[in-house]
């Protein structure tokens, strides 16, 4: 219950001189008693409170001010558990006091029953619709139960009710964060910091929104300014570890991860930073320990599990499995995002238990619950696809300028098509720097106006700009790959600008393409591949475009590389790719899973092994659960024709 701030001082004081009370005291003055350890609360001796505050109810047990206060010194100390039962009895006796369905809401938050916690205070706002803290306590239980639209319309009118209340700003921030609206939420830690400069945990936050915007070094100076201030907080040390690992400089991401776990051995997540990181090193037995550690500390986040499922062929019965069979056995008791994992590792596990009809049913689930939360415009994407061949014309392509360096290599496609491996081969050689699915040519993109409205000075400042982000990456090295598969949307732009740098686009049958991306759950735009049947219709726009660039493109500068004949027969294939690139044979290429190179993409455990065929015809096993995909791709349809000898002889 509330005091006003002359109460607080004086009961502040009577606090700090509190004699130790007589049994009649405690009989005779309940509200005296409630108010002395309100103060003494306040002044931060907690554990004297709930003593005093005990002996009090021993002998009051049906008042409900001793209750709620006893209640919030417990739950101060740790002890929600023992809180509980005290707020309960305090709303019993009086339901009508909004603070007290607040303080029980907490307590059950604390407890992690969210969903008694958003009763509670929904409760306290059905009396008190303007009380700011219990919008804002609202927010965060809807949080944790995974409904976020939910959770911001409740931060949001907690702000509406307190928009000088920083806390109220740095939770809906975190959620912004969250909903992948980094711009939103750097805007309010932006604003807190101009009153709470030296917040640490605020600084934390704008360090991770404006990484997430690809502002690494911004992102970097607001961690490294927390960590002067706390050298020993743990989540930016974890943090400036995801910022390294998205700048690909893995070493120091594993040292920031180490150094958090030192602080604090029992954060989940860093453990499973630190065993993706360990994975992409290739040090699969590492990588799955610190994923195992991950899953004994919290093993209802899914995501922990799919990424070992991703490195660990199952049994049945095995441990791994047994985990996983706890986490499926409440999966309807989880969040949207921990259901989506859940989905797609059980669905792994299944495969490797040789259940295709149950694999596909976690298939479906996984995607379908990916695709709800997602705001695709599939009619405006194939628009777009669409347009390119009228955007750029061979003419335009073929104009000339750029800068001729030979540095840039791009391997593009659909994703899961092989680009990975070719990318692996190529970086076994001398000199050649696999740059992985890195961003750098969207971000220079951005840097300047629609490049069909250029001049021939702005198109070579261009071409300019993306190789010095290449030289700043790979110093010395004579080639630096680009596995981006989607920048097959730009190869005329990429040719015009970078008349020098060679593609390579790689070729896999649509079916096994296509229903290999239904069984990943990616990270990035790729938000076509959670349908089966927009997946087809991507990928036959997708052709088109390809169809396009092989026309306007110059002799020799796109090679068209077939996965299946790569992987079967891998010695001649694997020398026209590399005399395409302008480079020498090495034998080094045959062993090519041996390079000491990082992998970080969906591919890193596959190209850490020999070579194999199995992934060649893998749709055939899910035939009959793929019909909206053929459907899309226009097969059994005795009017559709393939639409390009070169992708479908």
């Amino acid at each position: 219950m509330a005091l006003n701030r002359k109460h607080r001082r004086a009961t502040g004081a009577k606090a700090r001189h509190a004699p130790a009370m007589r049994p009649a005291a405690i009989r005779d003055d309940p509200d005296g008693i409630a108010t002395l350890c309100n103060a003494l609360l306040a002044s931060g001796r907690t554990g004297e409170a709930a003593m005093r505050l005990a002996r009090a109810v021993d002998i009051h047990p049906r008042h409900a001010a001793l209750r709620n206060n006893l209640g919030n010194a417990l739950a101060s100390l740790g002890r929600a558990a023992e809180a509980l039962p005290h707020f309960i009895a305090a709303l019993r006796l009086r339901p009508d006091v909004p603070e007290i369905h607040n303080n029980l809401g907490n307590a059950f938050a604390a407890l992690g029953r969210h969903k008694e916690a958003v009763s509670s205070f929904r409760a306290g706002l059905a009396l008190r619709p303007d009380l700011a803290a219990l919008h804002n306590n609202l927010g965060s239980a809807l949080k944790s139960l995974g409904d976020h639209a939910g959770a911001e319309a409740s931060f949001r009118a907690a702000l509406a009710l307190a928009p000088r209340q920083p806390s109220i700003s740095f939770n809906l921030a975190a959620l912004l964060i969250a909903r992948d609206r980094p711009a939103e939420a750097a805007a309010l830690l932006g604003e807190i910091l101009k009153i709470k400069p030296n917040h640490v945990e605020t600084l934390n936050n704008l360090g991770v929104a404006l990484k997430n915007l690809g502002q690494y070094d911004a992102a970097e100076a607001h961690f490294k300014r927390a960590l002067a201030l706390a050298p020993a907080h743990a989540d930016t040390h974890n943090n400036l570890g995801t910022l390294w690992h998205a700048r690909g400089v893995l070493g120091k991401a594993r040292a920031c991860y180490k150094r958090a776990l030192a602080l604090r051995p029992d954060m989940a997540r860093t453990w499973c930073n630190l065993g993706t990181t360990e994975a992409a090193f290739g040090d699969l037995d590492a990588a799955r320990a610190a994923l195992r550690r991950a899953i004994a500390i919290d093993p209802l986040v899914a995501g922990y599990h799919r990424n070992l499922v991703d490195l660990t062929r199952l049994s049945e019965g095995d441990a791994d499995h047994q985990a996983l069979r706890q986490l499926a056995a409440q999966i309807d008791t989880l969040p949207d995002a921990d259901r989506i994992e859940a989905h797609f590792a059980l669905a792994k596990s299944q495969v490797d238990c040789n259940r295709p009809a149950e694999a596909m049913a976690h298939y479906r689930a996984g995607n379908a619950l990916k695709r709800a939360q997602l705001v695709y415009d599939e009619a405006a994407t194939l628009q777009e696809l669409a347009a390119i061949p009228a955007r750029f014309p061979a003419r335009w392509v073929r104009a000339g300028g750029g800068d001729p360096s030979a540095l840039p290599i791009f391997i593009v496609g659909m994703p899961r098509s092989g680009t990975t491996l070719v990318e692996q081969i190529l970086a076994s050689l001398p000199g050649v720097h696999g740059g992985e699915e890195m961003d750098a040519f969207e971000r220079v993109l951005e840097q300047f106006p629609p490049p069909e409205t250029l001049d021939a000075a702005g198109l070579h400042a261009l071409g300019a700009a993306y190789l010095a982000r290449l030289r700043a990456l790979a110093p010395g090295a004579t080639r630096v790959t680009n596995k981006v598969p989607l920048n097959f949307r730009h190869l005329g732009l990429i040719h015009r600008v970078l008349p020098g740098a060679r593609i390579v686009h790689l070729i896999r049958d649509p079916l096994d393409t296509c229903f290999s991306c239904f069984t990943k759950l990616f990270t990035g735009a790729l938000d076509f591949t959670y349908d089966l049947g927009e997946l087809g219709r991507y990928y036959r726009a997708y052709e088109r475009v390809m169809a396009h660039w092989r026309e306007a493109l110059p002799a020799g500068i796109m090679l068209d590389l077939r996965y299946e004949a790569l992987v079967r027969d891998f010695v001649p294939e694997a020398q026209r790719l590399i005399a395409h690139c302008g480079l020498q044979w090495d034998a080094k290429c045959q062993g090519f899973h041996l390079t000491d190179r990082t992998v970080r993409t969906a591919s890193l455990a596959q190209v850490r092994s020999p070579l194999f065929t199995s992934s060649i015809g893998r749709s055939a096993a899910f035939a009959a659960a793929l019909a909206p995909l053929r459907a899309a791709l226009g097969e059994g349809n005795p009017g559709a024709k393939p639409l390009d000898p070169v992708l479908n002889g």
